[in-house]
């Protein structure tokens, strides 16, 4: 039995051991530093590449001709960039020059800039490429209504849930725990457009690269401000949940869009 044939065969011990390997490798180098987080990401997202060239390639390829769908995941893609850049801009701008911090040298940024596109692959490849493919797949075999858009909020719902974040927090107040509940359902919103713009395109490098370019666009003019990647997702900063509640509700409308897509299509590009 080929790779492939195995896969589809026994889907949920595929995703269960992609999964399983994506931890090992993220696990592979200890340390929370921006150069041993790069080297985590790679592994993993090296080896979740590896596991969909070998089980499915058909998700690495780019499609030919590009499907009439995809000008629609163009457009998303082009209005989850103008969100990234204005809240990169607005985090900037509300917290200010960090006083006493030198601002970080072009070695500093490309390293940032690395780590902005190996996240970018490695959650595509994991969430959109293993997850959300493999879901659909199952349900489609299930008979199940609208798999589609039942994979993505399934896999979408997965990826915000990763998402929770409060470690290195503040005391609880009002802030804190607003963000705590706030950033999921951001990611979980931001998980269903990328489904979306997968499922209409066909083509997971250009969910990658959105999702790595929103990425360097809302953190790069903090981190060029600061010198500093922030370590959680819940700051207890008032202008940072700002700009939290600014992009959930600026992702609405790109996701309510995502799901007609999703719920109008029976199966990916």
């Amino acid at each position: 039995m080929s790779l492939p044939a195995l896969r589809r065969h026994h889907l949920l011990a595929y995703v269960v051991a992609s999964c399983t390997l994506a931890v090992v490798c993220l696990n592979v180098v200890p340390g929370s530093s921006p150069g041993a987080v790069a080297v985590q990401t790679a592994a993993a997202g090296t080896a979740v590449l590896a596991v969909l060239a070998l089980f499915d390639p058909a998700v690495l390829k780019i499609r030919r001709p590009i499907p009439r769908s995809a000008r629609g995941a163009f457009l998303v893609c082009a209005g989850v960039l103008a969100i990234a850049l204005a809240a990169g801009l607005a985090t900037a701008g509300l917290a200010g020059a960090a006083a006493g911090i030198k601002p970080p040298g072009s070695a500093d940024i490309a390293l940032f800039l690395i780590l902005c596109l190996l996240t970018g692959v490695f959650e595509e490849a994991l969430f959109r490429g293993v997850l959300f493919r493999s879901f659909a797949e199952s349900l489609e075999r299930a008979g199940t209504c609208r798999p589609l858009l039942v994979a993505a909020a399934a896999s979408a719902a997965i990826f915000g849930i990763l998402h929770v974040s409060g470690t290195a927090a503040p005391p609880a107040d009002a802030v804190f725990l607003v963000q705590l509940a706030g950033k999921p359902v951001q990611a979980a919103l931001f998980g269903v457009i990328m489904a979306g713009v997968y499922a209409q395109s066909g083509n997971l490098w250009l969910a990658s690269g959105a999702h790595a370019a929103f990425n360097a666009l809302s953190e790069l003019p903090s981190f060029a401000t600061s010198g500093q990647l922030v370590e959680t997702y819940v700051t207890g900063s008032p202008a940072d949940l700002a700009v939290l509640l600014g992009t959930i509700a600026l992702f609405v409308p790109l996701a309510v869009a995502a799901l007609r897509g999703l719920a109008r299509a029976d199966r990916l590009a």
